[in-house]
């Protein structure tokens, strides 16, 4: 759920990046060279959100089943 509205937040930001470049560059070559800027961003950042939410998720996971009464038990 989080992750999707994440999702959705790149692609909104994203396609008004793409929307400005249509709108606005009508160089061809520099518009689809643009184009292909804006695509790889949106794939970067929806895997770095992706990598991100995998890695709290493991640290909460992690975090939450540690036995902390045994490591802080003194011996």
């Amino acid at each position: 759920m989080f992750l999707s509205s994440i999702n959705t937040t790149i692609d909104t930001i994203q396609g008004a990046k793409s929307t400005f470049v249509k709108t606005f560059v009508k160089d061809e070559s520099l518009a689809k060279t643009l184009q292909a800027f804006v695509e790889a961003q949106t794939a970067f950042t929806k895997q770095a959100a992706q990598t991100s939410f995998d890695v709290g998720t493991k640290i909460a996971t992690e975090a939450s089943s540690f036995d902390y009464k045994k490591f802080f038990a003194t011996k």
